[in-house]
């Protein structure tokens, strides 16, 4: 029924090692291999590589600090997303945000000093890139790049390049007595 041996290697412990094939002074010269809790020591956790949030009939936020992975996708069905990266982690390089809306709507907040580069289609709906403020795509460094793509069918994607809230700087600044 089965033709397992208990000799096979995988029923013995992968921590030991292997004499077949190695002779005395070989597997001796190797040394002792770590134990378990020297080996969890040594791992490093990574960040995930692709990320996504889904919003169906609902409302979905993401602002403040988090991080944003290298491919992030974005659906929204008969829903809404924002993204807020103003204060997200974004590594250096390229990230890519796939955004899909049907009959649905998905804002994304991106600060000046990331370049952003907008490429989506949209059938019945929107797919728009636009700067608000004193956001100039020229005063965007290519170190760190945000690539939005996508659809919208029958619903919007939009991409705001904004910094700060500049009525709040104002009452900020008013309140500590710079300014008017």
């Amino acid at each position: 029924m089965s033709d397992f041996k208990a000799e096979d290697h995988r029923l013995t412990n992968p921590l030991q090692p292997r004499s077949r094939g190695l002779a005395g002074d070989e597997s001796e010269r190797l040394g002792p291999l770590p134990s378990y809790e020297e080996q969890g020591q040594q791992l490093t956790r990574e960040s995930r590589s692709t990320s996504g949030v889904v919003s169906f009939l609902s409302s979905t936020e993401r602002e403040g600090r988090w991080q944003l992975p290298r491919r992030f996708r974005a659906l929204a069905v008969l829903g809404n997303i924002e993204l807020d990266l103003r204060a997200a982690e974004i590594g250096y390089g390229l990230s890519v945000i796939e955004a899909v809306a049907v009959m649905g709507n998905i804002e994304i907040t991106v600060s000046p000093d990331v370049a952003v580069e907008c490429d989506g289609d949209s059938l019945l709906g929107s797919f728009v890139l636009k700067y608000d403020g004193r956001a100039n795509p020229a005063a965007a460094s290519r170190d760190r790049v945000v690539r939005v793509t996508g659809t919208a069918y029958a619903g919007a994607v939009t991409v705001t390049v904004k910094g700060p809230d500049e009525k709040m700087l104002a009452r900020i600044g008013r309140s500590l007595g710079f300014g008017e």
